[in-house]
């Protein structure tokens, strides 16, 4: 989440921040993380499958349609506009097939989260993952991706479900991947990590990568382009999973990161609306722009956490799942 909302505050393409990952920008690796950690907790659950999807949907529909309310009704008082593509991925995910974000962009991931939890369901759930299930979600992904990528239907491409097919099956391959004891060694990771992504960074800029989102193009624009740059995008995505997993599997446990854990959720719905409305504010106040942008960073991330535990501890949201579960199941039974 960290990743995603530095990624949003250093917006500009060609600031460093956003040239160490390319055909992707650095943040959407966050969003590769949440992808894994979500096949990696699925492989792990061992409850009734609708229930699992339920229990996993519900909270992100909750303050995902609460927030996106509350923007429509600011922006009816400010601007006579309801944001009504905010509420594409509660209708099935349908913001997927737009190529475009919604109004508050962070939001697409909505939809793309409800397909991944319908792939599990309906295709995967209590089967065990094998090398050549990622191989073939490796050619699917990539047959798919640079398809779109060579119609020039980019955003269609990131937020499709085979961009993260490979990834998302990852987590259910390596779901028996547990925390292990710090071991000196694995700092020999971390430094061929950083001279490969050092390598990788300073080759990729050569070859003029525009400004072009959700990925970077190449300056050879066709369709070997779109397959290369596909390629890059899926090794991207997993060689830094890897990478990051074996890093922080040995981390001990500490709480402020149970804390940020738990409030993710709230931090990726609200940050996008903040940037919009008080980013400008902070600027003006403040002129060294890297502590414009730290400040920023804080208020969003730390600033956000703060707010959603209140509001966790304000709402009772199981009380709403277990009402809304109860109602449904009436209902059925009536029919």
């Amino acid at each position: 989440m960290l990743l995603i909302v530095t990624g949003h505050v250093y917006g500009d393409p060609f600031h460093i921040f956003n040239s160490v990952s390319q055909p992707i920008y650095t943040k959407q690796l966050g969003v590769a993380f949440f992808v894994f950690i979500t096949g990696w907790g699925l492989a792990n659950e061992t409850r009734q499958g609708l229930r699992v999807v339920y229990n996993r949907l519900f909270p992100v529909y909750f303050y995902g349609i609460l927030f996106a309310v509350l923007l429509s009704l600011i922006y009816i008082v400010i601007g006579h506009d309801i944001n009504e593509s905010n509420y594409l991925p509660f209708f099935a995910g349908a913001n997927v097939f737009f190529n475009n974000f919604p109004a508050n962009p962070t939001t697409w991931y909505i939809g793309t989260y409800l397909h991944l939890l319908l792939f599990w369901y309906f295709f995967i759930r209590g089967r065990a993952i094998g090398k050549r299930h990622l191989a073939a979600a490796f050619l699917v992904e990539n047959i798919i991706r640079c398809t779109l990528l060579a119609l020039n239907k980019d955003f269609i491409a990131y937020m499709l479900l085979p961009n993260w097919l490979t990834i998302f099956l990852l987590g259910g391959y390596l779901y028996k991947k547990r925390d292990v004891v710090w071991n000196p060694k694995i700092l020999w990771l971390v430094i061929i990590w950083v001279l490969v992504m050092v390598c990788w960074s300073s080759s990729f800029n050569s070859l003029s990568f525009d400004k072009t989102f959700p990925f970077r193009k190449l300056v050879f624009d066709d369709l070997w382009g779109a397959l290369f740059q596909s390629l890059c995008i899926s090794i991207v995505y997993v060689v830094n999973t890897l990478v990051v997993l074996e890093i922080t599997r040995r981390l001990p446990q500490i709480r402020i990161v149970s804390f940020f854990a738990r409030n993710t959720l709230i931090i990726f719905i609200a940050h996008m609306p903040i940037v919009y409305a008080f980013s400008y504010y902070i600027y003006a106040f403040i002129d060294a722009v890297w502590l414009e942008k730290m400040l920023l960073i804080f208020l969003l991330y730390v600033g956000l956490a703060i707010v959603s535990e209140f509001i966790q501890k304000s709402i009772n949201i199981n009380y709403f799942s277990g009402r809304l579960l109860v109602v449904a199941q009436k209902t059925f039974l009536m029919l």
